[in-house]
């Protein structure tokens, strides 16, 4: 019962599920037409958690979507809603994403990362590989900056900066632990019991680096509950 995070598009609106509007995800909308559109466009999503940015792929005409998720319990939902909202252009796939783009040769239109980034062990060599694999990309993702020390709940669960160093990119992480969050019915994670967050200024150096260009930002929120968050898109 308290799986679900979002809330069921119509005509199932009045199904028992979560309450995020995931569905009619306005982050999702800007992404897309920043983007110049996705009809006809082949796009992977990573961690589609229960496929509503695959459905929002598939209701603007991709031509098709190929979503992977590690979260075994988010991929039977994301299958609960394939069948429910007849999702015949989307294919889910359960499995680690870095493990998929690491084997793959397919390319890519577009890939959307939304809530994927900041659960990564490697979040940097994420960016690397999608930058192997897709043309277009639109990205939500939580970062790590100073102020966060000051919400108690989540600075018990941020480390202190480790420099890192990923095919040449010199950055800094957090190191954030989910602790006993992974006990819950709804958990949406990574596989690990901790990920590592990106400070804002080498999230985006990091795209810089592996060649993403003409990058947008919007939806930036440094005071959201569950750490400072935005979203971008690049070419």
């Amino acid at each position: 019962p308290d799986a679900w995070a979002s809330r069921l598009p119509p005509p199932f609106e009045h199904l028992r599920a979560g309450e995020a509007p995931l569905f009619e995800d306005p982050r999702i909308a800007w992404g897309f037409d920043g983007l110049g559109g996705v009809e006809d466009s082949t796009v992977l999503e990573l961690g589609p958690l229960e496929g509503a940015h695959s459905y929002m792929a598939q209701a603007a005409g991709a031509r098709h979507v190929t979503a992977v998720e590690a979260n075994a319990k988010a991929f039977l939902k994301c299958l609960v809603v394939k069948e429910l909202l007849g999702l015949d252009r989307c294919s889910f796939l359960s499995g680690d994403a870095v493990e998929y783009l690491s084997a793959s040769d397919q390319h890519f239109d577009l890939c959307i990362a939304c809530g994927i980034l900041y659960h990564m062990v490697e979040p940097v060599r994420l960016i690397d590989l999608i930058s192997r694999r897709a043309r277009r990309v639109v990205v939500w993702t939580h970062f790590y900056d100073d102020q966060i020390l000051a919400n108690k709940r989540l600075a018990k669960r941020l480390g202190p900066a480790q420099a890192m160093d990923y095919e040449g990119f010199r950055h800094q992480v957090h190191r954030h632990r989910y602790s006993f969050d992974t006990r819950l019915a709804g958990f949406c994670g990574g596989t690990r019991p901790y990920s590592h967050w990106l400070r804002r200024e080498d999230l985006l150096g990091a795209f810089a680096h592996f060649g993403w260009r003409d990058v947008e930002i919007a939806f930036e929120e440094k005071s959201h509950p569950n750490g400072p968050a935005l979203a971008l898109v690049a070419t």
